[in-house]
């Protein structure tokens, strides 16, 4: 009798995957099935010469014991460029620009693994790769991931992730191979574009405009990798909510594409010294693409040097929005992808101790370890 297979088709990347034989159930990691999940392999520069690079996508995990991951991924010495996506045209005092993201994240995930999970005798969950995303056999990768069950949501971590100076984990203790680090939120809400919430929500619905939004971000920068502010604290609907602090009453303005919002952060630590002495921040957050993407972008004000946008070294971030099983915005996990360009041709300059490469999640304070 031949053996049937049932494919799964997966929203993340429009592909059909065979699920394997029947098999004894296994447990979904922290109950849940379906992840977003960012994994970056950083180090000293005096070790991987900047071999730096970050990936995000999806882990959609079985209970037959099978998971599969569809990702978008940057190297660090491919010097990405950044490429607009929306055009934001919001209202007070947000600048009218286009929204750069990373070139690539626009389109369909740029590869993809097919492994195996179970759970070690310390209750870690134990990822192995050991196919590509067409299910040709490649050589195994595995993963080790710390997890913590938060309602109906949860988090897999890096062991090292929060350690501050982040510290680079030995052989073995995250990956078998040059990952280093890794933040994941997962749920039982599906991962299409109808369960991410809209960007009109994310300034009006009350159950996301009053809460602030902050994390931990772990970089490469300087040949050196540090744990630094994701950008945050953020509230939508009116900025910090502390009277008299600078941006009290200072909300997130809605584009008029509905696809985006802008900020215009006021009296943040940019300087640009006295010929343009704008303190100012500017942040953009869009949609693009399908499934739960997002894509933030942001740069100080001053170095525009007058100009309504600054084109030059801004900071774009490739987001996964975080949905929790009762299809509730939970935040975002995200990667940067910085390269430095030359400020007179806008092309990548070689300058890689310039470039910024890391991984972040930016959630509520009540998912924060």
């Amino acid at each position: 009798m031949k053996r049937r297979w049932i494919a799964a088709s997966l929203l993340v990347a429009g592909l059909l995957v065979p699920a394997g034989p029947a098999r004894a159930a296994t447990a979904l990691p922290a109950g849940k099935a379906n992840w977003v999940v960012a994994v970056a392999g950083l180090d000293q520069a005096s070790v991987n010469n900047y071999r730096d690079w970050v990936r995000l996508g999806y882990y959609a995990f079985t209970t037959d014991g099978a998971v599969v991951h569809n990702y978008w991924t940057w190297n660090l010495l491919d010097q990405p460029v950044r490429v607009d996506s929306v055009y934001a045209d919001c209202s007070g005092d947000v600048p009218d620009c286009y929204v750069k993201t990373v070139d690539g994240f626009a389109g369909d995930p740029t590869g993809g693994f097919q492994g195996a999970y179970s759970y070690t005798s310390d209750g870690r969950l134990k990822i192995t790769w050991t196919k590509d995303a067409a299910g040709n056999a490649r050589s195994p990768l595995t993963e080790y991931w710390n997890l913590t069950s938060l309602g109906t949501v949860a988090r897999m971590n890096s062991a090292t992730l929060y350690t501050n100076p982040p510290q680079i984990p030995a052989a073995g203790v995250f990956s078998d191979y040059s990952a280093t680090f890794g933040i994941g939120y997962g749920s039982n809400a599906g991962l299409g574009r109808e369960t991410r919430a809209t960007m009109t929500q994310l300034v009006t619905d009350a159950r996301y405009n009053a809460r602030k939004y902050t994390g931990t971000f772990v970089v490469e920068n300087g040949g050196t990798v540090s744990r630094q502010s994701t950008g945050g604290t953020w509230w939508f609907g009116s900025g910090n909510q502390t009277p008299g602090d600078a941006n009290y009453n200072n909300p997130w303005q809605v584009c008029a594409n509905a696809q985006c919002i802008g900020w215009n952060q006021h009296n943040s630590s940019c300087n640009c010294g006295a010929t343009f002495p704008t303190k100012n921040r500017v942040r953009y957050i869009a949609e693009i693409g399908g499934g739960r993407r997002n894509t933030e972008w942001y740069w100080c004000q001053c170095l525009a040097q007058g100009q309504p946008c600054y084109k030059a070294n801004s900071h774009p971030r490739p987001l996964l929005q975080v949905v929790d099983d009762d299809g509730v915005f939970q935040g975002w996990v995200g990667v940067e992808a910085f390269t430095h360009v030359s400020t007179s041709t806008l092309l990548p300059d070689g300058q890689y101790a310039s470039a910024y490469f890391g991984l972040f999640d930016m959630v509520p304070d009540q998912l924060l370890p």
